[in-house]
């Protein structure tokens, strides 16, 4: 009991503490890595803030998703000056369901076909994977969601990237 409740006072000290936002400095190219597929806010020069999410970096402008329709919203690179991303990690149960989720159904169909060994030893497999990596991905979920968001300014290519 006394073993529990250290480990447990353990992980909330460890995610306790309150950090600012992150800050990084990036020119337009290196923009991708950090935004795509993620939820922006997008603070354009003199005008109310843009939230979305980006599907993809253009070599002129920022494409996100359309909440009302199937074609995309463009937002312009020059109207771009800060961006937000509020929803960096915390994903690491939904990954580990989608790649359980197809081999344990392969396994549990291959049990009722001419290939049964093979499913009885898949099924197992798969379900111990996901019983032994679920306590894992569920403490990083908590950590990435305690994460500060990513601030990012843009910078031509004549300032210094940091």
């Amino acid at each position: 009991m006394k073993l529990s409740m250290w480990l447990l006072s353990a992980v909330f000290a460890a995610a306790a503490p309150a950090v600012a936002a992150e800050q990084m400095n990036l020119q337009w190219h290196q923009l991708a890595y950090y935004v795509e597929g993620h939820k922006l806010t997008v603070t354009a020069d003199g005008a109310a803030p843009f939230e979305g999410k980006c599907v993809r970096v253009d070599y002129d402008g920022l494409i996100f998703e359309n909440p009302n329709g199937p074609v995309p919203v463009k937002l312009a690179k020059y109207k771009v000056a800060v961006i937000k991303v509020s929803d960096i990690g915390g994903r690491q149960m939904t990954r580990l369901v989608n790649r359980t989720g197809p081999a344990l159904n392969y396994g549990r169909k291959a049990i009722f076909s001419p290939a049964a060994p093979l499913g009885l030893v898949v099924t197992p497999a798969v379900v111990a994977h996901f019983l032994i990596s679920t306590p894992f991905c569920l403490i990083g979920d908590l950590f990435a969601t305690l994460e500060p968001p990513l601030e990012i300014h843009l910078v031509d290519k004549s300032q210094t990237v940091n």
